[in-house]
């Protein structure tokens, strides 16, 4: 061990060794304080924003002729209103709001509306003697805004759907109205099983839009035939380049087969013109949707 002869150099040691022996002993006594210490409580962190919109989840029904979730059809039209209240915080009311206002959810109840209207305009024009089909009808809500559908003013209200719940809440909702409903498949419409003729009006909300174009003009061939004589065949189908449209696809489930007019008057090709007295198209007030209407000669 190397001699120190210089006394500052000593001094300097011995104080270097009581600096680190304080500071061994501080460490010590520190951690002995740990030791018997409870740890301090986790500190509960915020959850993050939610992206989930306050909608109900529901087991999706097969393909087939379901135009979209009907369920979540009905808070896009303020049928089911629970979702509006108490929502849980500023950015679920803003995915809320965004999917209830726009376009393309302001397009579904337009044409919930025009389809209420065709309604009216039918057993107005017929009496009580009116028949009526609606195809793959939902929960069938523009029932509620028929004025002459709810006062009685027809002769029959059918609704052929291929799911069994959907058809189950139309009866509960609407069998007091005398709305009748039948079970049925898409495969049965298409081969001309479901026995359907004399109907003053056939319509439908969106089934073509499920449907490739082969598909759906074997589709107007036979629901035309279900027309009487001076009765019209009525069908809406969503048109290309609607703003917003890929939230309501995501949020129903929804693929549809968008359509110009001109594909639209397409689909009565299958159709003999001889049978038919008018054809023309026509749209919402957004110009999102587009309706093609055939009276039946006769």
């Amino acid at each position: 061990m190397e001699e120190i002869s210089d006394p500052e150099e000593l001094s300097k040691g011995i104080k270097e060794q009581r600096q680190l022996h304080d500071e061994l002993q501080q460490i010590k006594a520190e951690r002995e304080q740990l030791r018997f210490e409870k740890p301090a409580p986790v500190r509960e962190e915020a959850p993050p924003p939610s992206n989930i919109l306050p909608f109900p989840c529901r087991q999706l029904p097969s393909p087939g002729m379901r135009c979209g979730n009907a369920l979540l059809q009905d808070y896009l039209y303020g049928v089911e209103s629970d979702a509006l209240h108490a929502l849980p915080e500023e950015r679920t009311r803003q995915l809320f709001d965004f999917a209830t206002s726009a376009p393309a959810a302001r397009a579904l109840r337009c044409r919930r509306r025009m389809l209420a209207r065709a309604l009216d305009e039918t057993c107005q024009r017929a009496g009580k003697a009116a028949r009526i089909l609606c195809i793959s009808g939902g929960h069938f809500r523009e029932a509620e805004l028929a004025r002459e559908l709810r006062h009685g003013r027809f002769g029959e209200m059918l609704v052929f759907d291929d799911d069994a719940a959907r058809l189950q809440t139309v009866r509960n909702s609407y069998g007091a109205l005398g709305v009748l409903t039948r079970h049925g498949s898409l495969n049965q419409l298409l081969a001309g099983e479901c026995g359907f003729n004399g109907y003053d009006l056939v319509y439908s909300a969106g089934i073509t839009e499920v449907l490739d174009d082969r598909r759906s003009e074997r589709l107007v061939h036979r629901l035309f035939q279900a027309v009487r004589p001076g009765g019209r065949l009525l069908l809406a189908n969503f048109r290309p380049g609607v703003n917003g449209i890929g939230f309501l696809e995501g949020l129903l489930d929804w693929r549809p087969h968008y359509r110009h007019d001109v594909q639209m008057l397409s689909l009565l090709d299958g159709v003999d013109y001889k049978q038919i007295a008018s054809a023309r198209v026509f749209h919402d007030i957004g110009q999102r949707v587009v309706f093609l209407e055939a009276v039946k000669y006769g």
